[in-house]
């Protein structure tokens, strides 16, 4: 089945002078809530979705592991070691350096083949972020953002960023050409005006400098609004497990992953709740833009702790105050009812 099919169950047909191009950039099988996001944007029909990108997450790898070995006086291969030893018997599966990446595109592709519309391009992003830009990692991702950037069409391509912004940053520098062609709108980056500690923005701090720095129009959705997307387990199992296999499969990894992480210590998470934080680059498309939701601001600069240092002679970005919740997961819950028969 095409996704064109799969859409066609909506019960609407959406006005072609309104459908934007899209290219979904996500570290797929980070952790539960990625998936919810693809789908739903999947399931926009206004979205031409011109290909999905599977991003990397491999800040405990690159950063954590080596800092707590140096710390310890020891090995970050002892450290590894270690991490491997408490996510076995966690009963979780510890992906080695190098490799997250690939475990979110065998994810990207079950998701697809889940949701009937395996026709939809998926690439491999690069395998590491940004530690020289004139040594730029390989990144199949970010040939194909230039690709299409690049294409005869008038309208600009619109990236949905849900986790590190490595591929498009790499894009941007092997060919400045596409900055003009380019929406990013990014979920990540801490509370405004301090920053601070913020997972997305820890997988490639030298790529979102780059990017922030940049010509690219961004749109910033920060750690304080996408955490508002919170629904209740309940929902979960109510609106989403009946809906075909894809939101059975949606379910059940999200139950899975909450019982698995819930043995660790501390408040994450909470039990019986979870922020679907991903989901706001839907949102950002689908409501208009009319500056209640958003303000602008000058590109900061993001210090080593990943603080911001604001600044009065950068070029403006858009920053987002608050999403509709109540917009974006009814839209989820209904699209995944009608388009999969829940």
């Amino acid at each position: 089945m095409s996704r064109k099919e799969v859409l066609s169950r909506l019960g609407f047909r959406a006005p072609s002078t309104r459908f934007k191009r899209v290219i979904v950039h996500s570290d797929i099988r980070c952790e539960a809530d990625d998936p919810f996001a693809i789908v739903q944007h999947l399931l926009t029909p206004t979205e031409e979705i011109v290909g999905v990108i599977a991003g990397h997450n491999e800040w405990m790898n690159t950063v954590y592991f080596p800092q707590i070995a140096k710390q310890q006086g020891v090995s970050t291969e002892e450290v590894l070691a270690a991490a491997r030893k408490m996510a076995e018997e966690q009963g979780v599966v510890f992906t080695e350096p190098g490799g997250t990446m690939e475990v979110s595109y065998q994810t990207g592709k079950k998701i697809l083949e889940l949701a009937e519309m395996e026709e939809v391009p998926l690439l491999r992003g690069s395998r590491y972020p940004i530690t020289d830009a004139e040594n730029l990692p390989e990144s199949e991702g970010a040939d194909f953002i230039i690709r299409e950037a690049l294409k005869d069409d008038p309208r600009p391509l619109y990236v949905a960023l849900q986790g590190c912004l490595t591929d498009l940053a790499i894009a941007y520098l092997k060919e400045p050409k596409i900055a003009d062609k380019v929406i990013a709108i990014w979920i990540g980056g801490g509370v405004y005006p301090k920053g601070g500690d913020e997972f997305n923005l820890k997988q490639d701090i030298t790529a979102a400098r780059i990017l922030f720095d940049s010509p690219v129009e961004l749109w910033q959705i920060p750690m304080n609004v996408y955490r508002t997307m919170e629904f209740s387990f309940a929902e979960l199992v109510d609106k989403i497990r009946p809906c075909g296999r894809i939101g059975r499969w949606l379910c059940d990894q999200m139950l899975d992953f909450n019982e698995k992480t819930c043995v660790r210590e501390g408040e994450w998470p909470q039990g019986e709740t979870w922020s679907i934080g991903d989901n706001p680059t839907v949102t950002a498309l689908l409501q208009k833009a009319d500056g209640q939701d958003h303000h602008m601001e000058h590109a900061p600069w993001i210090n080593d702790d990943y603080t911001y240092r604001m600044r009065e002679d950068s070029r403006m970005i858009r920053v987002y105050d608050s999403v509709d919740v109540r917009l974006t997961l009814s839209d989820l819950f209904s699209k995944l009812r009608l388009c999969y028969k829940g």
